[in-house]
């Protein structure tokens, strides 16, 4: 008989319910920490037997992450943690990292929804053939969604990270899927302009060909690129929202693009959510087109890249060859902005939102 897969919890809101119904569906015997009285222990020192858990995943306050991480090796100093985005505060990344040094057999990594995503793997699978012929020279991601009734109805606003902290961990995982890790690496260390009150940054990369990056993100529903992928939304009224440019307060359509330009003009586009309005099923529905190319290819994806992940996740974690990785690259990317986004707001009200920067 199969052993059953033993995974702890730690946190019980929006996201940390979704770990916990996942890892159930799977299989696995689910333990679940919180302090509000909504779970089944209040502190991680209820967890029976703690030291043969299988894996832990912590889904509270990016601020409490590095002492709930403290609080789980105290009781298993060999544990396999799962930690939701972001993982810490970037102040505390070298303190989680020297505790983890402190327990050699501990291992952690940062959830990485969008960087594991079967639709993702498909994308890149229709780029890789054509690139040796006809190069990137363009890439734009767009993560919009207008969440200020997320925050009216409490949602958790990372103070540290700001807007930042929802949207680029996801966007930095899909653009390091897209470029050589160098190139990536080049983007991380490179001031970005940036946009307010929404974040923008435009970067040209030198290299064995120049590669023109484009991200963007809002908070508050501000569009940037509908023109790219408004006409693959199925329902009207997703259109009609995409064209407006604005996604109105209460709404719950995501424009999430990742679009491609090739040196020749081709593109291609991964649309997420498309079928916003149209499918019952559409948060799990996700579509790839593309324009130029002698095969006009559309693939629909239909993959629930959350649950994929943390799955595959738990999977990596109790394996053999599980290697800690805390990105903190990213971390501090992410940090970065969040500090030129206060210092914009504190100088000037103004709406000027365009500025390169080269490397």
């Amino acid at each position: 008989m199969e052993r059953i897969v033993r995974n702890v919890v730690v946190g019980v809101g929006s996201i940390g319910s979704q770990h916990a119904r996942h890892l159930r569906d799977a299989g696995h015997d689910v333990f679940t920490v919180d302090v509000s009285g909504a779970a089944d222990g209040g502190r991680v020192s209820d967890v029976g037997e703690a030291a043969s858990v299988d894996a832990w995943v912590v889904a509270t306050p990016t601020a409490s992450h590095l002492g709930v991480v403290r609080e789980i090796l105290s009781v298993a100093p060999e544990a396999r943690i799962l930690l939701e985005k972001p993982a810490c505060h970037h102040e505390d990344l070298s303190e989680l990292a020297d505790c983890l040094r402190q327990h050699p057999g501990s291992r952690v990594i940062v959830n990485d929804v969008y960087g594991l995503s079967p639709a993702v793997r498909s994308f890149i699978d229709e780029l890789e053939p054509v690139q040796s012929n006809d190069p990137i020279s363009k890439i734009i991601i767009e993560f919009t969604k207008n969440r200020q009734q997320d925050v009216a109805n409490g949602r958790f606003v990372d103070t540290e990270y700001g807007d930042a902290g929802y949207e680029w961990f996801h966007m930095l995982s899909l653009l390091g899927r897209l470029l050589p890790r160098p190139q990536f690496e080049a983007y991380l260390k490179v001031s970005p302009g940036v946009v307010t009150p929404e974040i923008r940054t435009r970067v040209v990369l030198d290299g064995k060909n120049l590669v023109e990056i484009d991200l963007y993100a809002s908070v508050r529903g501000q569009i940037a690129f509908g023109q790219i992928a408004g006409s693959t939304f199925s329902s009207p009224e997703a259109r009609r929202i995409v064209q407006s440019g604005h996604i109105p307060y209460g709404s719950e359509l995501r424009y999430r693009i990742v679009h491609v330009l090739m040196r020749s003009g081709a593109s291609k586009t991964l649309v997420f959510e498309p079928e916003y309005k149209y499918s019952e099923d559409y948060k799990n529905v996700h579509v790839i087109r593309g324009r130029g190319f002698p095969e006009h290819r559309y693939i629909r994806v239909s993959t629930n890249h959350f649950k994929h992940a943390v799955i595959a996740q738990i999977d990596r974690l109790m394996g053999a060859g599980a290697q800690t990785d805390l990105r903190e690259a990213e971390h501090f990317y992410m940090a970065m902005l969040a500090r030129w986004v206060r210092t914009s707001a504190a100088l000037s009200n103004s709406s000027d939102r365009r500025e390169f920067v080269h490397v």
